[in-house]
Parts: structure tokens; sequence; C-alpha cells
């Protein structure tokens, strides 16, 4: 009687650690598929505009991106003529230049003036009164909802593990005892 009582619950056991590697996998998969991320033409010139925004010494990377970019198969919303000439200023030395294009390429308004924009938190003058010392922004900053492996992954694990709890639970909650 122990025994079979002992093959049920390793049945069971091994049952719900199938279908836990089955969710997981599943959502691990596509999060698998492309580990830098994305690979629309919008993102990879995002992803050089950074590059070049952190680290303008170091032009390797956004020159990377950029080829990327012009070689991407998704370039809805991107003029690839503004990328390649970008490419080409960046051969040259001209990363203001270049990070002008690539943000013109995409849509955004190029900043202003030929230097490095002020870090974002450093407040020219400080606010008195009624004034908050900080500018507005106008332009409006579209979300990006696209959902990618990894949040798949993340929902197929809290789904497992939430199977896991609700499967411990019911399994091993306590007997009633009989009323003396």
């Amino acid at each position: 009687m122990c025994e079979t009582a002992f093959v049920s619950i390793a049945r069971r056991a091994a049952l719900v650690a199938m279908i836990a590697v089955v969710v997981l996998w599943a959502g691990v998969v596509p999060a698998l598929a492309r580990a830098d991320g994305s690979d629309t033409a919008g993102d990879l010139v995002r992803q050089a505009i950074a590059h070049l925004v952190h680290d303008p010494n170091n032009t390797m990377a956004a020159a990377e991106k950029i080829d990327a970019a012009i070689n991407a198969a998704d370039t809805s919303g991107v003029d690839i003529d503004l990328v390649a000439q970008a490419a080409t200023a960046l051969g040259q030395g001209d990363v203001h230049g270049a990070r002008t294009l690539l943000e013109r390429s995409i849509g955004a308004r190029p900043h202003l003036g030929g230097g490095d924009p002020k870090p974002i938190r450093q407040v020219p003058s400080l606010a008195v009164g009624a004034e908050t010392g900080i500018d507005v922004v106008t332009d409006p900053l579209a979300p990006h909802r696209k959902v990618t492996g990894g949040d798949v992954a993340a929902l197929s694990g809290l789904v497992a593990l939430g199977s896991l709890g609700v499967y411990l639970a019911v399994r091993f909650r306590p007997r009633k005892v009989a009323a003396l």
C-alpha cells in the first residue's frame, strides 16, 4: 500500500515536472532566436545613436549597427539613404554629422549645435519660486509594445511556478482530524 502511494506521488511529480519543462522550453526558444534583441532597422539605428552618444571616440560598435540597419529585412520607418550617408560620414570621422543623419533617418528632431548635448540631470541654473528648473518635452514618445521572447519566457516561468505551488498546496494540505 505504501509503495503504490509512493509510485502515485512520483508519477504526479514527474508529470508536473514534464509540464513545467515543456512550458519553460516553449517560452525560452523564441528568446534564444535573436541574441541582440531586434533585427528592425529602426531599433538598430537607435542603438547606433546610443553608441555615438555614450562613446563618440569608439565608433566601431556604431558602424556595425549602421551596417546591420542597412542590411536589415524590416526597414519600415527608416530612410535607408540617410543611414548610408551616415555610414559614409562616420567613415570620414564626422561623428556629429553621422549622428545627425541617423536621427533624421528615423524622423527624430536632430540635436542642435556642434557639441554634445548637456547631461540630462544637469540643470543650468537653480529653480526659483514656481519654476521647475527643467524644460518641457514637447515631442511625443511612441511606446515600444512588442512582446519579446523574454516576456514569454518570464510569463511561462510564472505559470509553471504557480502551477507547482497549487499542486504542492493540494498535495501537502493538512489532513482533517476527527473531532473527539
